[in-house]
C-alpha cells in the first residue's frame, strides 16, 4: 500500500406475371430506403495499458512513479442543441507503484474503458437525403502522477474539468451545419479549439494550486499531460471525406478516426509527456453491431 492509499483508504415471391414489374419496383424502393439507414452499433474505447517511458521520480530518495489516468467521455451531435453529454468515470487508483523506465501496467476498466451505445454510422446518402449528421464522440484522458493529494480533491477537480468540457463541446459542436460537416476540417478545428480550452481548465489556477498544495502536505499530485480520442461514426464515402481532414487537424496529443462499419479494431498509442515524465497509453477501439 502506498503512502497515498494509506491516507485515503475510504475512499413471397410474386408468381403472377402481371405483378412482376410492380413487385420488382417495390423491392428496389425498399433496398434504396435501407441504403439510407445504417444499423446502430456500439463503440468501445479502451485505454488498457500504460507504459512508463521515462519516470519522474527516479532520484536517490525516490522509488519510481505511481501513475493514474482520469478519463472523461463525451458525445455530441452537430446541429442538435442540448445533445452534448459528458461523464467523468472516476474510480481513480494508482495503476502501479514504483514504476521505473520501461515498466508497464494494466489500466483498470473502471478507470478508462468506455462504451457508446446505439451509435449510427452516417452515410453521405443519409446526410443529403434528410440532413442526418454524424455524432462526435470520444474521451479526454488526463495522466497524473500520484503523490499526496487526496482522491476526493482530485475527483472534485476532474468534475470541474468535465463541466468545462461539456460547455466547450456544446459551443464547438452543436452549432455546426451540414456545410460544416461536409468540409470536416471545420469540425476538427472546432475540436482542437475545445481541446485547448479543456486543457486550460484542467490546469488549476494559482489559488487552486495553493489550496491543493496545502492539502497535500506540500507534495501534490502532478499533472503530466492531457490526451484525446475523437471518433466520428460514418459509412461509405462520407468516411473518406471526414478522415483525411480529421487526422491532419487533430492536435499531436489526440488520435481519431472517421469510423466505418468495419469490424476491425483500431489500435492507437497516445504519448503523455510533461513534468519530467513520459507515459505511453495503448488504446483499442472496437465497433460491434
Amino acid at each position: 500500500m502506498t503512502t497515498k492509499d494509506a491516507m485515503n483508504s475510504n475512499h413471397a415471391p410474386v408468381t403472377q406475371p402481371r405483378h412482376r414489374r410492380r413487385g420488382t419496383a417495390a423491392l428496389v424502393a425498399v433496398a434504396a430506403a435501407m441504403a439510407l439507414v445504417a444499423a446502430a452499433c456500439n463503440v468501445n474505447v479502451d485505454a488498457h495499458t500504460l507504459t512508463v517511458v521515462q519516470s519522474q521520480e527516479d532520484g536517490f530518495l525516490q522509488n519510481g512513479d505511481e501513475p493514474y489516468l482520469a478519463t472523461i467521455q463525451f458525445r455530441s451531435t452537430p446541429g442538435v442543441a442540448g445533445s452534448t453529454n459528458v461523464n467523468f468515470l472516476g474510480n481513480l487508483s494508482e495503476v502501479g507503484s514504483g514504476m521505473d523506465d520501461g515498466d508497464s501496467a494494466s489500466i483498470p476498466d473502471a478507470m478508462a474503458n468506455v462504451t457508446f451505445n446505439d451509435v449510427t454510422p452516417v452515410s453521405l446518402q443519409m446526410l443529403l437525403a434528410n440532413g442526418t449528421l454524424p455524432e462526435v464522440l470520444g474521451t479526454v484522458m488526463i495522466a497524473m502522477e500520484s503523490d499526496f493529494t487526496s482522491w476526493g480533491t482530485i475527483n472534485n477537480l476532474m468534475e470541474d474539468v468535465a463541466d468545462a468540457l461539456e460547455t466547450e463541446l456544446a459551443l464547438a459542436i452543436e452549432p455546426l451545419t451540414i456545410a460544416d460537416i461536409t468540409d470536416p476540417s471545420a469540425v476538427a478545428d472546432a475540436l482542437a479549439g475545445a481541446a485547448a480550452n479543456v486543457e486550460a481548465a484542467a490546469t488549476p489556477s494559482t489559488l487552486q494550486a495553493i489550496g491543493i498544495w496545502l492539502g497535500s502536505l506540500g507534495n501534490p499530485d502532478d499533472l503530466i499531460d492531457i490526451g484525446f480520442t475523437v471518433w466520428i461514426p460514418t459509412a461509405g464515402a462520407l468516411g473518406s471525406i471526414v478522415e483525411s481532414s480529421l487526422i491532419s487537424a487533430l492536435p499531436a496529443d489526440a488520435t481519431g478516426h472517421a469510423w466505418s462499419t468495419s469490424a476491425d479494431p483500431v489500435n492507437k498509442t497516445i504519448r503523455f509527456q510533461g513534468d519530467s515524465a513520459i507515459y505511453d497509453v495503448d488504446i483499442t477501439t472496437t465497433l460491434t453491431q
